[in-house]
């Protein structure tokens, strides 16, 4: 069962530093020693070519680090 915050943060939109929407959040990593986020693992839109992103796509999810993040909110929106 997701926690609290996992409900929070599954299926927000990720949007691009223009505001773009990329995709939605699908699932979150976390550093099992820490208990930190590390990555968000994305649905991205299909309109979108994961091969011109800059992040690994694995099993269809394109894989975000949190430092690319600069802002949660109503949306995530990456640096």
């Amino acid at each position: 069962m997701p926690s609290g915050f996992g409900r929070e943060i599954l299926n927000r939109p990720i949007l691009d530093g223009a505001g773009d929407t990329l995709g939605h959040v699908s699932d979150l990593v976390l550093d099992t020693r820490t208990g930190d986020v590390v990555t968000l693992l994305v649905m991205i839109s299909e309109e979108l070519d994961p091969a011109l992103l800059p992040w690994p796509t694995v099993d269809g999810l394109l894989e975000v680090p949190t430092n690319e993040v600069a802002e949660v909110s109503n949306a995530i929106r990456l640096r």
